[in-house]
């Protein structure tokens, strides 16, 4: 198991608290065990290759109607795919040069949903490709 460098600090630090308390030159508070412990955690929040802090840019794709494609009552988007029946609501709209869709109640892994932008040309024809392969229960938000 590899060990990183804010680990080490995070556990030097709590290491120091103890040993400075158990010695007895400061009395043990768990209120200040907290903090220095949540203080010495914030530089992983804040490091560059850590998935909360990164952007997640969106999938441009050119060409939309071939990127979502249907068969066998499963929607595939790109790689991913999606069970027709279990598809609720499709997020579908336009702002300024790009246009975005999203499936915002469908997971393809925990915390991500399938999301692209696409030229907004296409807007209305991969409307009407999704109304006709999804079923008419499905609400469409903008």
């Amino acid at each position: 198991m590899k060990i990183d460098k804010y680990t080490l600090f995070w556990l030097g630090s709590i290491a120091c608290y103890l040993l400075i308390t158990t010695a007895g030159l400061i009395d043990f508070e768990l209120l200040t065990l907290t903090a220095i412990s949540n203080l010495t955690l914030l530089p992983v929040l804040f490091k560059s290759g850590n998935s909360l802090m990164k952007n997640q840019k969106q999938q441009i794709v050119k060409d939309p109607i071939n990127h979502l494609t249907f068969n066998d009552n499963v929607l595939y988007i790109g790689s991913d795919s999606v069970p027709v029946d279990q598809i609720r609501k499709v997020a579908l709209d336009t702002c300024g040069e790009t246009s975005f869709f999203s499936l915002p109640y469908n997971q393809i892994k925990p915390g991500v949903v399938p999301a692209f932008e696409f030229p907004p040309e296409q807007f209305e024809d991969l409307k009407s490709h999704l109304k006709n392969g999804l079923p008419a229960t499905v609400t469409f938000i903008s």
